[in-house]
């Protein structure tokens, strides 16, 4: 497993400071180091919540949501898969490179996004496929 470069880490510290925009009542925060509550998709905004959440989530939605939440662990624990869209940074942040990923529920599993990621959009698909 590649582990986060000091400078990564800095930077990561960095994007935990910002706090999502969540202009849908769907959007919550849950408790300081929760699990995604069963039925949503939840942004945690550090590698330290990965693969156990230790922090709070910087989203937690369990419908579509739209707005701007900046981190590097996701999950997915609802009944159908989610698009996500976001932006990534490389070249140290000089470079956003946009993208869409589609995530299946996985309960007991976080992914990561390499490089710091701002997401955008979450929108829930029919069924749990991609």
């Amino acid at each position: 497993m590649r582990k986060p470069s000091l400078a990564l880490a800095v930077l990561s510290a960095a994007f935990a400071g910002i706090a999502a925009t969540a202009p849908s009542a769907s959007a919550a925060v849950s408790a300081a180091g929760s699990a995604c509550p069963d039925g949503n998709f939840c942004l945690w905004p550090t590698f330290a919540s990965y693969p156990t959440p230790v922090e709070t989530p910087v989203l937690v939605t369990s419908g579509d949501w739209s707005g701007n939440a900046d981190g590097f662990v996701f999950q997915n624990t609802g009944s159908r898969a989610v698009d996500v869209e976001y932006t990534t940074y490389l070249n140290h942040g000089t470079v956003p490179v946009d993208g869409t990923v589609c995530v299946t529920r996985d309960k007991f599993s976080r992914q990561f996004f390499y490089n710091p990621t701002t997401v955008h959009k979450v929108t829930w698909r029919a069924a749990n496929t991609c």
